[in-house]
């Protein structure tokens, strides 16, 4: 029978020792052993940065939501930067430390002598150890990963191989001295330290779920989403954190025929995106923030034109460009409303690293189906966070070919912009026999002509809004768990802060109170009735999001038509379950 558990563990060190690869060979590793993993790692802003790195991961063998606030175990590769992060350590955590550092420390710079006397403080000599494996001080990360295996229970041969695997393509060096660094850390801390705390990996690890399992980010998941459904075209321009699905599809697109376009800047990407669309092609740009605000008016012209179009809003700490490697969820009015004009878009904004497939592709399909730009926002945290989930089911064949195309007897006197009782207009695509049309950013008739007279402008209006209305059918159903019936406490929330907001109702549910979570990956259109239903059975409303002035709360508030308490915050960090519990403290349930 196993044991249950749920660690959560972070490596502190500066740029340039190995600690975000550290995290993500665990994380990987613990997840194909079956454990529920959520990880987040912070970085410098700067491509050659020397500040501090943190790889916070939480390890669980039940399913886990959010990433946890607080720390169990503390692995210092640099003292300056983990003295920093002693405040999140439990006063009873752990604290493995390298006690024989590269540099000798200044007074009050050792993190031995900051740890508190309830903590349990492990001394490994990670510099020597990995000049003795590898001759330099390259392998401090991997004899720190030994030393954790040693202490927790890790077995030693599946994570040799899991790490030989990892390397694999690299120089046998490399791999061989990576691996030597991570056996001599297991040794030393097997032969020397005398095991003290309470937590341990053995003998909790889940059994394997059925079926055909991978590990990957959100990144990863939007890339596989886009080639499985059609992808022809990227265009793209890197920035922080969505320049990987950028990397992704430039080795990927070549094998099915597309293109991967690096432009000079964001309004070009999105200008390659609208031509490729308006040409029947199914494209896709991604960016953050600041690429996102230059592409406004090419998302404004998709919109009056008819055109399909994807784009990903990675978002992270703003405004400008702000605070490039933080988590941040401060986006959603700029997606919504960041157009002149009545310029509706859909936006789409997921939950986890299956939404990002699933909700990928359905942006391609609601695009291409209803001719409008869809906006999906992702963030710092669901980009990079990876999670061992079930394979994905690439979209069927409906999924992959949605134009609706004008009957023949529509041809012998095409209107492009129709007006219909769905909105949506029957579109040819560029070369079609008798198909032919204007197309501009200025408002048109049905034949797309320029007019500007009041009537035929309030007509299109109108029948652009009205497609939002019609695809209302074919979106996600909206999520909510916890208590059935009335409620004490509702908390909304949307994107990667739902899990948190999930998590917090499971806790304070185990606790007896009534409480409810409600989350739609769908941010516009507003799934207006399934707001106003969970609402009426909620005595007090809590909406969690990670911004300054509740922008959500803003959105749906005129809606609802009630009052609405905000938990927001812009910490550079995601959503925890404890962010949400410490918030809900203060109302009496």
């Amino acid at each position: 029978m196993t044991s249950s558990v749920d660690i959560v563990i972070e490596i502190c060190g500066s740029a340039g020792e190995g600690t975000i690869s550290a995290g993500e060979v665990m994380t990987r590793f613990m997840s194909s052993r079956g454990f529920g993993i959520v990880s987040f790692d912070s970085f410098p802003s700067e491509i050659r940065g020397f500040g501090k790195c943190v790889a916070h991961f939480r390890v669980s063998s039940e399913k886990v939501l959010s990433p946890g606030k607080y720390t169990d175990v503390l692995i210092a590769l640099n003292d300056a930067h983990a003295i920093t992060q002693l405040s999140k350590l439990h006063k009873n955590g752990v604290l493995i430390y390298d006690s024989k550092p590269p540099v000798c420390h200044e007074e009050d710079m050792s993190i031995a002598g900051w740890a508190k006397p309830c903590m349990t403080a492990y001394g490994i000599p990670m510099l020597e150890l990995a000049n003795k494996a590898a001759g330099n001080a390259k392998g401090r990360n991997m004899v720190a990963i030994g030393a954790v295996a040693s202490l927790f229970g890790i077995d030693p041969e599946a994570m040799k191989a899991f790490i030989e695997t990892r390397f694999k393509g690299k120089k046998q060096k490399i791999i061989e001295s990576n691996i030597n660094s991570f056996i001599l850390g297991y040794e030393w801390t097997k032969t020397h330290i005398a095991k003290e705390d309470p937590y341990t990996f053995e003998g909790a690890a889940p059994p394997l779920p059925e079926g055909e399992k991978i590990i990957m980010n959100g990144n990863e998941a939007v890339a596989m989403a886009a080639m499985d459904s059609g992808i022809r075209l990227y265009a793209g321009y890197p920035i922080t954190p969505a320049t990987k699905i950028m990397e992704i599809l430039s080795k990927r697109l070549g094998e099915s025929g597309g293109v991967m376009i690096q432009t000079e800047d964001e309004i070009s990407a999105a200008g390659n995106v609208v031509g490729a669309g308006f040409s029947g092609k199914r494209a896709m740009t991604a960016t953050s923030g600041p690429g996102f605000a230059l592409m406004g008016e090419m998302i404004n012209l998709a919109v009056m034109a008819e055109v399909p179009a994807v784009i990903v809003n990675s978002q992270r700490g703003g405004p400008s460009t702000g605070l490039p490697t933080k988590m941040e969820q401060s986006d959603l009015s700029a997606a919504v409303n960041g157009g002149t004009g009545d310029s509706p878009r859909v936006v789409f904004a997921p939950r986890d690293v299956t939404d990002c497939y699933e909700m990928t592709c359905l942006a391609f399909y609601v695009a291409e189906k209803y001719q409008t730009p869809v906006v999906i926002l992702l963030d710092f945290y669901l980009s990079n966070s990876i999670r061992n989930i079930d394979k994905p089911v690439p979209p069927d064949e409906a999924m992959l070919s949605a134009n609706v195309f004008p009957e023949d007897e529509e041809l012998d006197d095409y209107q492009r912009f129709k007006i219909t009782e769905s909105g949506i207009s029957p579109r040819t695509i560029p070369g079609m026999p008798y198909g032919m049309f204007v197309d501009t950013g200025l408002e048109h008739n049905t034949y797309g002509k320029p007019v500007y007279d009041g009537e035929n402008h309030l007509a299109m209006t109108e029948k652009r809004y009205r497609k939002f209305h019609t695809m209302q059918a074919e979106l996600p159903p909206t999520v909510e768990t916890g208590t059935e019936g009335e409620v004490d406490i509702g908390i909304i929330s949307w994107g990667s802060s739902s899990g948190a907001a999930e998590e917090a109702v499971r806790q304070a549910q185990e606790k007896g109170h009534r409480i409810a979570s409600f989350h739609s990956s769908t941010i516009y259109p507003l799934p207006e009735e399934a707001l106003k239903t969970f609402s009426k059975r909620c005595k007090t409303l809590v909406v969690a999001e990670l911004n300054h002035t509740g922008q959500y709360a803003n959105l749906i508030a005129p809606v609802i038509n009630r009052e609405v308490h905000r938990n927001t915050m812009i910490t550079g960090l995601p959503m925890a379950s404890e962010d949400i519990l410490e918030y809900i403290g203060r109302f009496k349930f």
